[in-house]
């Protein structure tokens, strides 16, 4: 088997490291070597299942292993950790109105809960006071809220334009109970 780069791309808060999780999961459960790699890199939030992901891209991949890399920044050339054409399958997450609605409250929760707020790739990181439960947190996270639903059409339309010659599909998002679940559509 030739080396594989799969990218789990998407507008923000959409469910895409839990389906990068388990897509590892699943291929490793049928017996493939799996590398992942989140390209947000951030500690101080790390998931457990992220124990065992990469915090650089190799400078050489390896024939016989499954590279999977979540790049929120994928479609976009001038940000993205590789080039969108060296991706032999892109999955592109796209939750509808409201399942993206329902995924920004907890996040929002989470981020007051921690002081942090709307990660950015290094050098910038995390915005915020750092202070749990600070008031001074509400508005910024509000306002980062109204942002990303103000222009989720026009970045989700943007994505699906750059990737729409590529090998690629939809995955649709939603929130249940017990997390995330995903539909892969045709």
């Amino acid at each position: 088997m030739r080396k594989l780069k799969i990218l789990v791309t998407g507008i923000g808060i959409t469910g895409k490291s839990t389906f990068r999780r388990k897509l590892v999961k699943e291929l490793r459960n049928m017996g493939f070597r799996v590398e992942h790699f989140d390209a947000d890199r951030f500690i101080e939030l790390r998931h457990p299942a992220d124990a065992d992901c990469i915090m650089q891209l190799p400078k050489a991949f390896v024939n016989s292993v499954i590279y999977i890399i979540e790049d929120i920044y994928g479609p976009i050339r001038e940000k993205a950790h590789l080039p969108i054409e060296e991706y032999d399958l892109i999955f592109y997450l796209r939750p509808a109105l409201l399942p993206h609605l329902i995924f920004w409250l907890p996040r929002m929760i989470k981020w007051y809960q921690f002081g942090l707020y709307s990660w950015e790739p290094e050098p910038i990181g995390w915005k915020g006071t750092g202070k749990p439960k600070d008031w001074r947190n509400l508005w910024p996270i509000i306002k980062a809220f109204l942002r990303d639903m103000a222009n989720r059409k026009k970045w989700i339309r943007a994505d699906l334009t750059t990737i729409s010659s590529l090998n690629h599909k939809i995955v649709e998002s939603r929130r249940a109970k017990n997390g995330p679940r995903f539909k892969i559509l045709l």
